[in-house]
């Protein structure tokens, strides 16, 4: 299929979502009334200290012959030492990747043969370990949990495989607007606190992970006390804990972590800009510190996150998206931790309306802490809360993630058994007295875009912020700013590049060498899905045609249930139109020539700085990556099939974020190797996926084809 199907494809799906929304809409019928409330009680439960100090809970369900035992240890992030970001999460998904008596293999075939599941998380506070079998495999299951939280041994070739996937996934991670506004905004909400670290890490600090700090962390924080497991389904309480005490008895005790203390900023709002010159929107993060999770405005805090951005019929979605139409959406999120937690108001706009944007999502939160919600919207939003739980309690895994969350921070059943009842009970008053708390005036701002268009208007309007550019963005510096002398990355030596050459040779000999470079045009005609944003479901695509004439011309038309979407760049230009619109995407679609496939053709040309990269995984099969960057630093990561020497995919971080394209089913046409399966993502995730049925290479094509309509 095509060779390079645009990031700016995102832009058109955009188009296509409003122009879908425009559609006559069937009339609507007034939904009935709600229901009242059912009366639901959390299940009863009976406790257990084993001798080690690990709590043992069991809860007796017998709907289905399954049980699911849930193990939290004290091994969150909150434990990291200073530049190992990543270490709990690693720690947690490498314990089941090989123990002293079994492979990661055999650890996999064993669960498998059971139809069971096995799986380990790494969380801020704690990591999660859990088992699901059926009930008459529960021994097995046990046995299996047991082995890998007390009995990992950190094979290296499985800590390798897991910085080898982890740097890729960050090599795109690191590009992307949204996730860089997310770990940003957590950084300066905790500051030097390991809160603040990311998750998954950076890739300096995953390159720094060895298997000393896997064994030492483990050592410290998978330990029975201050640990609870949580037995839940088809068993007996006193069967349960005398399993669990088989499986577990033996376990040591170990001296309790001690967590840093989150430090409060006392300064006023701090506005922070990071600077990405290539960014066509604005990611917009507005919040701050909040509460323990045993502080007694828990529920509040809840309710008030509901009431700000927890649906499309929030105030932040309605006040943004529905009347001013700044953003496809705007939410809010409420991140409860043991110490303290975090409220995150996001949004993303276009570049010239990042002020506009902002002074909304500030308003919102600004009238929350100065006007009382009225009772009718309060108790709506405690009725869409309330009538979640009973959903989140309806399995076995529900259940113990329920009981351990709770238990874990320090609370007991009561609050579970009143968990709606108190919830029901937050009054206005109360929410407006956690708003405060959280005061707009004093608030965390991240913005993530092109600051050169908007950085004027927002110092007008807000006066003093600070200003990073993304090449100098470093997550595990409290302040955010990479050292100066770690800002430029060291050369490649030149028997990296001998290597990533002779690489990517392989590549374009593979693709059909001299056909392949002197190719002069390809049509495509075929059909797909379409994964619009906005839209609820997949579209098909009943007909697609590409047509291009290289290097730079492109022609893409979509036959759609609601009509034909066409793509054009005429080499200087580019739009899209569907139902008599018209929008320009020149800024956009003008950077695509510099990506791609286009770069195999003439990575070594005069200019242009190849570098052989980590090997990677795409669907599930060993690569080899190499990087090819040109004067301008347009940068297009390979991953290269090591036995076919295909190019399976191409990544690329261009405006709109990071693109991926991956390339299956590949045909000789004309000399020329073609993939005629073409699955584009987004940031991570899929935007359409295109089989072409009919390939034809250097055929002629009309130039009138690229001529723009009149508006």
């Amino acid at each position: 299929m095509r060779k390079n199907l645009s990031s700016t494809l995102f832009a058109s799906l955009v188009l296509l979502a409003d122009v879908a929304a425009a559609q006559p809409a069937a009339r609507k019928v007034a939904p009935p009334p709600p229901q009242p409330e059912k009366q639901i009680r959390f299940p009863a439960f009976e406790e257990k200290t084993l001798a080690n100090g690990l709590r043992v809970i069991a809860i007796e369900q017998h709907e289905t012959p399954t049980v699911s035992a849930q193990l939290i240890v004290p091994a969150g992030k909150v434990y990291e030492p200073a530049g190992k970001a990543g270490l709990a999460s690693a720690t947690a998904e490498l314990i089941t990747q090989g123990t002293q008596g079994r492979s990661a293999q055999e650890i996999a075939s064993a669960i498998d043969s059971v139809g069971g599941s096995l799986s380990a998380t790494g969380g801020s506070d704690g990591s999660l370990v859990a088992v699901r079998v059926t009930s008459d495999q529960l021994d097995l299951g046990l046995g299996l949990l047991a082995d890998v939280v007390l009995k990992p041994s950190f094979p290296q070739e499985e800590i390798e495989r897991w910085r080898s996937q982890t740097l890729n996934g960050l090599q795109i991670q690191q590009n992307d607007p949204g996730y860089l506004a997310d770990v940003a905004f957590q950084r300066a909400v905790y500051g030097a606190h390991p809160y603040g670290q990311p998750s998954s890490g950076t890739p300096e600090s995953v390159r720094g992970v060895t298997r000393d700090d896997l064994v030492a962390f483990h050592q410290g924080h998978y330990i029975p006390n201050g640990a609870f497991l949580a037995i839940v389904g088809d068993i007996r309480p006193a069967d349960a804990f005398a399993r669990a005490e088989r499986a577990f008895g033996a376990w040591k005790k170990g001296a309790e972590p001690k967590a840093p203390a989150v430090q409060a900023s006392t300064q006023g709002r701090r506005i922070i800009v990071v600077d990405k010159p290539d960014a066509v929107q604005t990611q917009v993060r507005v919040g701050g510190l909040t509460i323990p999770y045993k502080d007694p405005a828990l529920f509040a805090s809840e309710v008030y996150n509901s009431v700000a951005g927890g649906g499309s019929n929030a105030r932040l979605y309605e006040e943004v998206r529905g009347k001013r139409g700044l953003s496809y959406g705007a939410y809010s999120d409420i991140d409860q931790r043991h110490l303290a937690g975090s409220f995150m108001a996001l949004t993303s706009t276009k570049t010239e309306s990042t002020v506009e944007a902002l002074e909304q999502v500030l308003g919102v939160l600004s009238t929350l802490a100065q006007t009382p919600v009225p009772a009718e919207e309060l108790a709506a939003r405690k009725t869409y809360i309330t009538g979640a739980f009973p959903l989140e309690i309806e399995t076995p895994e529900g259940i113990a993630a329920e009981v351990l969350e709770a238990m874990f921070h320090g609370l007991d059943r009561s609050f579970l058994e009143t968990y709606r009842d108190r919830l029901q009970a937050v009054t206005a008053a109360e929410l407006q007295t956690f708003a405060r708390r959280l005061d707009s005036r004093s608030s965390t701002v991240v913005l993530v875009g092109k600051a050169s268009d908007f950085a004027g208007e927002l110092g007008k309007k807000y006066g003093k912020f600070e200003t990073i550019p993304a090449a100098e963005l470093d997550l595990l510096q409290a302040d955010l700013r990479r050292p100066k002398e770690q800002t430029t990355a060291a050369p490649a030596s030149d028997a990296d590049r001998a290597r990533a050459r002779e690489l990517l040779g392989r590549a374009r000999e593979a693709m059909g060498g001299k056909a392949f470079v002197e190719q002069r045009s390809q049509v495509s005609k075929g059909t797909g899905t379409l994964f619009a944003p906005g839209m609820p479901q997949p579209l098909p695509v009943q007909s697609v045609a590409v047509y291009e004439v290289f290097p730079a011309k492109t022609r893409t038309e979509l036959s759609l249930p609601m009509g034909q979407m066409v793509q054009v760049f005429d080499g200087q230009n580019g739009w899209v139109s569907m139902a008599g619109q018209i929008q320009d995407m020149t800024q956009q679609m003008s950077q695509d020539q510099y990506y791609g496939l286009n770069m195999l053709r003439r990575f070594d040309q005069t200019g242009y700085e190849v570098r052989p990269l980590a090997d990677a995984e795409v669907n599930g099969k060993k690569v080899q990556v190499a990087a090819v960057s040109d004067a301008q630093g347009h940068t297009t990561r390979f991953s290269i099939d090591p036995e076919s020497h295909l190019v399976v995919k191409t990544a690329y971080d261009a405006p709109g974020g990071a693109s991926e394209t991956v390339y299956t089913d590949y045909r000789p046409v004309h000399g020329v190797q073609v993939a005629h399966t073409v699955t584009v993502l987004q940031n991570g995730t899929p935007m359409v996926e295109l089989k072409a049925s009919e390939v034809q290479v250097d055929a002629a094509v009309d130039e009138a084809l690229f001529k723009k309509p009149a508006s």
